[in-house]
């Protein structure tokens, strides 16, 4: 049997949609839900990597729910410990943050189970959108469900090689603990600092002095960004722009970003 493990439910739509045309990538999707580009990742002795990045997404989001979890580590304990003979695991990996984040996470649980775990790594390669043009994805969720289907060819078994080689990036990251990691291009993730995608939200105001409203520039920040960063960290980081006085408001953010204005703090 084949377990797929994708990121995120945007990614996972196009394969769902190819499980319907070819029955050979028949099996169940496992959604992880979290991403590991942005946040704390070291687990301390005592904690569980669940609930430190629980309390991550509680400490910048005031909306998220008292009792929900992040599950991603439950789920993938699920499977492990699930496991029978001939079974396979699938990892669909895209050149992005989240996705080898999350490569680099899983190699911690399927060392234990050598032969299963398997990766489709679309690096580099090009792929037909809906209008016959060729283009470089940098997610799935980009992916007609026809092209996910001819992903199968790309199919690699995580050698002991691999496991060797890629096994001690997850310590080095996780050592290093920062609040921001970037993809630089194959398998290489490198930690930034706290304000590293600060620029995305003040170069909206590159060419105007004038207040604008947050929600846009949220919206327009994160449509500059190649990949994709949760719109819960980037309110964040606006918030912590104001909290030091590099933005100026107007309005009452208390309502929603669409009632607060913001500028570049003027000297």
């Amino acid at each position: 049997m084949i377990t797929h493990i994708i990121v995120g439910n945007e990614a996972a739509k196009p394969l769902q949609e190819a499980q319907g045309l070819d029955e050979s990538l028949q099996g169940e999707i496992v959604v992880l839900k979290d991403t590991l580009g942005i946040g704390p990742i070291y687990t301390a002795e005592g904690q569980t990597f669940s609930a430190i990045r629980t309390d991550f997404w509680k400490s910048i989001n005031a909306a998220w729910p008292e009792n929900q979890v992040v599950e991603d580590e439950q789920n993938v304990t699920a499977i492990c410990d699930a496991l029978q003979e001939d079974d396979q695991v699938w990892f669909w990996m895209a050149p992005c943050v989240s996705d080898v984040m999350a490569y680099y996470w899983l190699l911690n649980y399927f060392k234990k189970h050598p032969g299963v775990l398997h990766c489709i790594f679309i690096n580099s390669l090009p792929f037909f959108n809906a209008k016959g043009g060729l283009f470089y994805p940098k997610n799935f969720s980009e992916v007609l469900p026809k092209e996910m289907v001819k992903c199968q060819k790309l199919v690699k078994d995580v050698s002991p090689a691999d496991y060797e080689m890629d096994g001690d990036e997850w310590p080095r990251l996780a050592g290093e603990n920062a609040m921001v990691r970037s993809h630089e291009g194959g398998k290489k993730i490198m930690s930034r600092n706290d304000s590293y995608l600060d620029n995305y939200i003040t170069n909206q105001f590159q060419f105007a002095n004038e207040f604008v409203k947050a929600n846009k520039v949220i919206s327009q920040a994160i449509s500059k960004m190649t990949e994709g960063v949760s719109d819960v960290f980037m309110i964040h980081r606006l918030n912590c722009l104001i909290a030091e006085e590099k933005l100026e408001t107007q309005g009452d953010g208390k309502k929603g970003l669409k009632d607060l204005d913001v500028r570049v703090k003027k000297d």
